[in-house]
C-alpha cells in the first residue's frame, strides 16, 4: 500500500514497499513502481516523472516506445507528449528544475488532492497540463500578468 500503513505481520517487507514507493515517488518513477506491484495507477501519478525526473528521462520518455500493461500504453503515450512539451517549457523558462518546483509539481499535488480526476482519461490530463504550462509562458513573458512587480 502506497504510503500507507497496514500491518498485518510482514512488518519487515510493509517498510520496504514503503521505502521503494517513497523513492520512487522523488524519483519520478512512481507510476511504473506501482504497475510493477500489480496496483492501479492513479491519474495523478502520470505527472510524477513530468515532476521529478531528470532532463535525459524526460528525453528517454519520449523516444521510448510505450511499454507496460495494455491500458497504461495510452497514459504511456501522453506523458511521453507531456515530457516533449515540458521540455519545451523548461527551455523557455530557464531551467527543468525551476519548472518542475514552481510548475510541475504543484500540479502534481493538486491533482492528487482532487476527486473529479479520478475519471479522467489521458487526453484530459495533457489538455490540464498543456493549459499550466501555456499559462505559465504567457506569465514569464509578462510578468506583469502574474501578478509580480516588474523590476523598474
Amino acid at each position: 500500500m502506497i504510503f500507507g500503513f497496514i500491518w498485518n505481520g510482514d512488518a519487515e517487507r510493509e517498510r520496504r514497499d514503503l521505502v521503494a514507493d517513497s523513492e520512487a515517488f522523488l524519483l519520478g518513477h512512481l507510476a511504473e513502481r506501482l504497475e510493477e506491484r500489480g496496483l492501479g495507477v492513479p491519474v495523478w501519478a502520470w505527472t510524477n516523472l513530468l515532476a521529478h525526473a531528470s532532463d535525459v528521462e524526460l528525453r528517454a520518455e519520449i523516444t521510448e516506445a510505450p511499454k507496460g500493461r495494455l491500458g497504461s500504453r495510452d497514459w504511456r503515450r501522453a506523458r511521453a507528449y507531456l515530457a516533449a512539451e515540458v521540455l519545451s517549457a523548461a527551455e523557455a523558462h530557464g531551467s527543468l528544475a525551476g519548472l518542475q518546483k514552481q510548475v510541475l509539481r504543484p500540479i502534481e499535488l493538486s491533482l492528487a488532492e482532487s476527486l473529479q480526476v479520478i475519471w479522467w482519461r489521458p487526453s484530459e490530463l495533457a489538455l490540464h497540463i498543456n493549459s499550466v504550462l501555456a499559462l505559465h509562458r504567457a506569465t514569464e513573458r509578462n510578468p506583469s500578468h502574474s501578478g509580480r512587480s516588474q523590476a523598474g
